[in-house]
C-alpha cells in the first residue's frame, strides 16, 4: 500500500509554474481532520484521529483503538498572467496520505505512515541565446517529482495536562528537470535530463498544554518546532541529441540543499466539548540560507490560519460520542518565495463536514477549499478550487489484559 501510495502521490497533472524553485512547493496540508479548518490544529485535541500537525497530539488518542487513514485530495486550477493562453486550466486528483495510529500506552500515542512533503511539477516555453552569437534558439523547460515523507511520530503524556511529542520523519524523493533546445528549422536539437535525488531524517518537536478553564470551558496551548536540516542531493545530468544519442552521462554534483528552521504555535478555545476555536501562526525561517537567483530569493515564509469546528455528540451507555461534525477555516500564506521583490502569497478559505457509520467503525471526512495564489503583480496567477476526503477505519487491538484510562 506504501509503494501504491508514493506512485500514485507523483501523478500530478495540475501544474504548479512555482515549483520550479528550490525542492517544490512545501506541503501546508496535513490531509486530516483539520482539512476543513485549513489545517489549523497544532493545539488541536482528539481522541479517535490521526492528527499530525503537532506530535504531541497522539498521547490524546482513546484507549484501545487502532485507527487506518487514508486521505486524497483532488484540484482544479485557472492559471491567468504574462504568457498564459487565456482559459489555461489543470485539474488531478491523487492518493495523499496513509496513516496507522495506536495508542500504545496510558501515556503514549504511536503513529506511521506517508505523505508528501513537496511537489514539483512545471511546463514553460521561451527562448534561449546562442553564446558567441546573436542567435535566440526556442526551448521548453519541464519539471516534475517531488518529496515523500515516511514519518513515525511519538506524543508522549508527561502530566494531567501536559504533553510533548516528538515526529521522526524519513524525506526521501527526487526531482526531474529536462530542457529541450531546438534549431529554428526543428531538425535539430539537444536535450538534458537533470535528476537531483535527495533524502535525511528530518525531526519535529512539539508540545501541548490542555487547561480546563470552568466546566463548560476549556483552553489548549500548542507549539511547535523543527531545526535546520541539511538533504543529502546528488545531481546526475544526461544529454541527448535528436536522435536519440547520448551525448553525456555524469554526476554532476554530491552535495546539500539546506531546509531551514520553522516554529509554530496555536491555541484552541472550546465551549462544552463540541464548540471550538481555533488559530495558528508558522514561520520557516529562509532568510538565514542566503538562495537567490537571477530574478528570485529566498524569504522568511508566514502562514496564519484560523478555524472552528462545531460537533454533534450523543450518549451511549453514558460514553459521549460523536455523530457528525461541521468545520469552516481560512488561511494567509507568505511563502517562501519572492520573484522580482514580490513575494508570493496564497489565501483562501475552507469548509468540511465528518460522519461516523452507524452500522461500522468507518468514518468519513470532506473538505472543500478555495483560494487564489500570487497577485496581479507576480508573472502567474492561479485560482484554484479542491477538496479533500479521508476515510478511518477504527477497531479495537487491545482486549486482554490490562486496559488503559
Amino acid at each position: 500500500m506504501i509503494f501504491f501510495i508514493s506512485v500514485v502521490t507523483y501523478s500530478q497533472n495540475v501544474t504548479s509554474p512555482y515549483s520550479i524553485i528550490g525542492i517544490g512547493d512545501i506541503e501546508t496540508s496535513y490531509f486530516n481532520r483539520t482539512s476543513g479548518m485549513a489545517n489549523t490544529g497544532i493545539a488541536y485535541r482528539n481522541n479517535t484521529s490521526v492528527i499530525l500537525n503537532n506530535p504531541a497530539s497522539l498521547s490524546n488518542l482513546q484507549n484501545q483503538l487502532f485507527i487506518v487513514e487514508l486521505s486524497g485530495r483532488g484540484r482544479i486550477v485557472n492559471y491567468s498572467g504574462t504568457g498564459v493562453a487565456p482559459g489555461t486550466t489543470g485539474k488531478d486528483f491523487s492518493v495523499e496520505r496513509f496513516s496507522l495510529g495506536i495508542r500504545a500506552a496510558k501515556f503514549w500515542g504511536i503513529a506511521v505512515g506517508l505523505m508528501p512533503f513537496s511537489t514539483s511539477n512545471y511546463s514553460f516555453n521561451g527562448t534561449t541565446s546562442l553564446q558567441g552569437t546573436n542567435t535566440t534558439l526556442p526551448v521548453t523547460y519541464n519539471g516534475n517529482g517531488g518529496i515523500n515523507r515516511f514519518y513515525f511520530v511519538n506524543g508522549f503524556r508527561i502530566t494531567k495536562n501536559l504533553s510533548i511529542g516528538v515526529n521522526t520523519s524519513f524525506l526521501s524523493g527526487s526531482l526531474t528537470r529536462s530542457d529541450s533546445i531546438f534549431t529554428a528549422d526543428q531538425n535539430t536539437g539537444v536535450f538534458t535530463t537533470k535528476n537531483i535525488y535527495l533524502r535525511n531524517l528530518y525531526f519535529d518537536y512539539g508540545l501541548q498544554y490542555h487547561i480546563p478553564v470552568s466546566k463548560k470551558w476549556d483552553v489548549s496551548l500548542g507549539a511547535t518546532y523543527s531545526n535546520q536540516t541539511d538533504l543529502r542531493a546528488q545531481t546526475t545530468a544526461l544529454v541527448k541529441d535528436e536522435r536519440g544519442d547520448t551525448l553525456s552521462n555524469q554526476t554532476l554534483s554530491n552535495n546539500f540543499f539546506t531546509l531551514p528552521s520553522s516554529a509554530g504555535a496555536g491555541i484552541a478555545i472550546t465551549k462544552n466539548k463540541n464548540l471550538s476555536f481555533l488559530a495558528d501562526y508558522r514561520y520557516q525561517n529562509w532568510s538565514s540560507l542566503n538562495m537567490s537567483g537571477a530574478d528570485y530569493r529566498l524569504v522568511n515564509s508566514h502562514r496564519y490560519s484560523a478555524g472552528v469546528e462545531y460537533s454533534k455528540l450523543k450518549q451511549y451507555l453514558g460514553v459521549p460520542y460523536e455523530v457528525y461534525n461541521l468545520q469552516a477555516g481560512a488561511y494567509y500564506n507568505q511563502s517562501y518565495l519572492d520573484i522580482g521583490n514580490e513575494q508570493i502569497t496564497d489565501m483562501g478559505f475552507t469548509i468540511g463536514a465528518g460522519l461516523n457509520s452507524k452500522r461500522s467503525t468507518l468514518s468519513y471526512h470532506l473538505s472543500a477549499e478555495i483560494g487564489v495564489k500570487g497577485s496581479k503583480f507576480t508573472p502567474v496567477k492561479e485560482t484554484y478550487a479542491g477538496f479533500t476526503i479521508t476515510f478511518s477505519y477504527k477497531d479495537f487491538w487491545y482486549t486482554k489484559g490490562k486496559k488503559f484510562d
